[in-house]
């Protein structure tokens, strides 16, 4: 997980020294989930409701794997659970999602100059839209301590957010027929298109789960959880349509019909391999263990 060379940031992690009996007990047992700080019985403990709002204390780490190490030295939860908490904080709480948001921008602002085509300046738009909603989704999260406050303005969101997610999410494929239909597009243009697609995925399971945190935050843990599997699918849909993509385009390269854009393409493709591995992007697309009784 890459993240700005000038990290060096405080957020808030778990405090496990403060972690109730119950909650302790009821984590070994299975039988707690967790979702944006607040433990719920799960589904099958014979209980319903909140067990614990966690403590959360301030750690300064100096980049996110530092945070993720952490998260993985966890005693009293799952290592996943611990890991995609602390994801969560690195999402919301530091320049980490901005520095992402602020590439893609950058991207589009080159595709619009590069490319006037209504098509690409279409999708761009409604990727631009989704980014906007996401910003004002971090935005809302940052301070946990409003939560009764952003309730009103949460759900008109979160339900433009979730739309505008799904609408960028069906352009995958359109964006890469732009690649497949002209064969006489320059190495350049070839390089930004694909490089804005796969920007679109990089920065999907990040959205997805800003608008699962937003959800759970706003006391919804059950859509909350709704909205990460639904997302999760639509993702995985997505990535099918992108890997599919890329094995035609290295078929074209084994052939030697690629051309001149064989170069970018190893390029792409190395920056693919690490994007379909990404272990951070299975858990931040992953339910907690559980469902909410």
């Amino acid at each position: 997980m890459n993240a700005p060379a000038d990290f060096f940031e405080k957020i808030w992690v778990i405090d496990e020294s403060l972690l109730s009996k119950t909650l302790r007990d009821a984590l070994f047992q299975g039988k707690a989930v967790i979702h944006d700080g607040v433990s719920y019985w799960a589904k099958g403990s014979g209980k319903t409701g909140i067990i614990q709002h966690l403590p959360f204390k301030e750690a300064t780490f100096e980049s996110a794997d530092d945070a993720i190490r952490f998260a993985q030295m966890t005693t009293t939860m799952a290592t996943a659970a611990s890991t995609c908490i602390i994801l969560g904080a690195l999402i919301i709480q530091t320049k980490y999602l901005a520095a992402k948001l602020d590439k893609i921008q950058i991207a589009v602002d080159e595709i619009a100059k590069e490319l006037h085509s209504q098509n690409i300046i279409y999708y761009m738009d409604k990727m631009t839209d989704y980014i906007g909603g996401i910003e004002v989704a971090r935005t809302l999260l940052r301070d946990r301590t409003i939560a009764h406050e952003i309730m009103e303005v949460s759900f008109p969101l979160l339900a433009t957010v979730t739309a505008k997610r799904n609408h960028a999410l069906s352009f995958v494929d359109n964006v890469l027929n732009l690649v497949r239909n002209h064969d006489d597009l320059t190495n350049k243009h070839y390089e930004l298109i694909v490089n804005f697609a796969h920007m679109m995925l990089e920065i999907m399971p990040l959205g997805i789960h800003t608008e699962y945190l937003l959800t759970s935050r706003v006391g919804k843990p059950q859509l909350a959880e709704q909205i990460l599997i639904d997302g999760a699918e639509r993702y995985e849909n997505a990535m099918k349509i992108y890997k599919n993509f890329l094995n035609e385009q290295h078929r074209s390269l084994i052939r030697g019909s690629i051309g001149s854009k064989a170069k970018i393409f190893h390029q792409i493709e190395r920056k693919a391999e690490i994007l379909i591995q990404s272990k951070e992007n299975q858990l931040l697309l992953s339910l907690p263990s559980g469902r909410v009784a």
